[in-house]
């Protein structure tokens, strides 16, 4: 008998959120699931991990009727200490997600549930992240069940390919609907739309001053075309896009080359 693949699952929303218990429950019919996720919410925490301090974790089977670990941590430090230390044996798949509130565009710089996908990229290890549209958390449940069939799909187009191209890992995102009012999948590109944000100030209790302020804002300039993933996902279809870590401003380095012959060191 053909032994279950192993995923590794996290998430940025915490080991009790309602979106990896989805996931879990969905996953571990077709997969070996292991978790290893936040002990709290650490939306927005992006590529960080700890480094200057000691990390802890908990084995838990029973919180949230999840089997695996609870980290002290970020998503990227349960990926990396999951892989590095935890595991017996390096996943075969990571999962990050589902998480409440969709991660299209230029969120996927700021977001621990992509991190957690691009840190398990990082190890050469087959990576997803998803997430869903606040508008439809109510149908995390039906969107989760489609969860094992894209990623053995996404694995089989992988394997096709022969290799995982750039190191690639995939974001996809639930869109703002009805399962049943879903018009199907688009294979996207990252939107580079413009975030809108600004600061309001409001009064706290946590600060000796009694004021804060909170960030508020929009996606501005949203491309018109379903051929990226923040405007597919507003009409309706699910996007996959496909991510890879090289930044490089590759046509801008023929435009600079000029520079190795400046003497920087002469005075």
């Amino acid at each position: 008998m053909k032994s279950k693949l192993t995923v590794l699952l996290t998430n940025d929303d915490g080991y009790n959120a309602p979106g990896i218990k989805c996931l879990y429950d969905h996953l571990k019919n077709i997969f070996n699931v292991i978790a290893a996720a936040p002990d709290k919410e650490r939306s927005g925490a992006g590529h960080s991990f700890t480094y200057s301090k000691p990390l802890h974790y908990e084995k838990s089977s029973y919180i949230n009727g999840i089997n695996g670990y609870i980290i002290y941590g970020t998503p990227a430090d349960c990926v990396k200490f999951a892989v590095s230390y935890l595991l017996p044996q390096r996943p075969d798949i990571v999962v990050s997600g589902i998480n409440f509130g969709e991660n299209s565009g230029l969120s996927a710089f700021y977001s621990g549930t992509v991190a957690g996908a691009r840190e398990g990229a990082f190890w050469n290890i087959p990576s997803f992240s998803f997430s869903i549209c606040k508008e439809s958390t109510k149908y995390c449940q039906e969107y989760a069940s489609l969860v094992p069939g894209i990623i053995e799909k996404l694995l089989f187009a992988i394997k096709e390919s022969d290799k995982n191209e750039e190191n690639c890992y995939y974001n996809i995102n639930f869109p703002p609907c009805k399962p049943s009012e879903v018009k199907g999948t688009r294979i996207t590109w990252q939107s580079m739309a413009f975030f809108d944000d600004r600061y309001e100030k409001i009064e706290v209790e946590t600060h000796h001053t009694g004021e804060g302020y909170m960030i508020v804002g929009d996606k501005k300039d949203i491309e018109k075309s379903d051929a990226f993933d923040s405007c597919a996902l507003m009409n309706n279809y699910i996007t996959i896009t496909p991510l890879t870590f090289d930044a490089t401003a590759h046509n801008a380095i023929p435009h600079l080359r000029w520079l190795e012959d400046e003497d920087f060191l002469k005075r």
